[in-house]
């Protein structure tokens, strides 16, 4: 065979065909011909309860910030409600609630740490290395960065005003949720050599 430039080219054989280096079509139909890599399907994510486990661990501060500052306000109001028309007693109330806010203010360098500069690096915060997940990017395999960390949580606020984010993995096929569908992330079980 020659083309224009009268170069000479090797006829093809049929017994050794010419891989393409073109990716196959993307269609859930299509089977890949020889020479295709197709990678197994993932069967390793992380299951709700894992998800759970891990996210008390890491938000724990967070929440008992809220619960001493919520006691302080439960207390006020119940000061209120005796005070009947006397000067009433806010000094209790007003430390525990004071308590409560310095808590979560420090639970947010906590979270800025474990969940955004760790977990970002590494793909693992405190309660994710407790519970052995991992948080990947899903195309890269790789940790996300502390940036798309922040972003992802920033996005999980879409998850707990609808409820129904935070449950999604129950039924989703990845276990993501609202936040990982966006973020393109997913939360699998963690090797035993990391």
């Amino acid at each position: 065979m020659t083309d224009q430039y009268r170069s000479q080219w090797p006829e093809a054989s049929s017994a050794n065909p010419q891989r393409s280096f073109l990716p196959p079509p993307a269609s859930p139909d299509y089977s890949p011909g020889p020479g295709y890599f197709v990678a197994p399907p993932r069967s390793d994510y992380a299951t709700w309860t894992q998800r759970v486990r891990a996210r008390l661990i890491d938000q724990g501060p967070t929440y008992l910030g809220v619960i001493i500052f919520y006691a302080g306000y439960l207390l006020w109001v119940i000061e209120l409600s005796r005070s009947s028309g006397s000067t009433p007693d806010f000094e209790t109330a007003a430390v525990a609630m004071i308590i409560g806010l310095g808590v979560i203010l420090a639970s947010l360098a906590w979270v800025a740490y474990n969940r955004w500069m760790i977990a970002g690096k590494t793909g693992q915060s405190l309660g994710k290395r407790m519970t052995k997940i991992r948080l990947i990017g899903e195309e890269t395999n790789t940790p996300i960065g502390a940036k798309n960390a922040f972003i992802r949580d920033l996005v999980h606020i879409l998850d707990a005003l609808t409820l129904v984010g935070y449950l999604c993995p129950l039924w989703d096929d990845k276990n993501k949720t609202f936040g990982d569908k966006i973020m393109k992330t997913i939360v699998v079980r963690a090797t035993p050599s990391t």
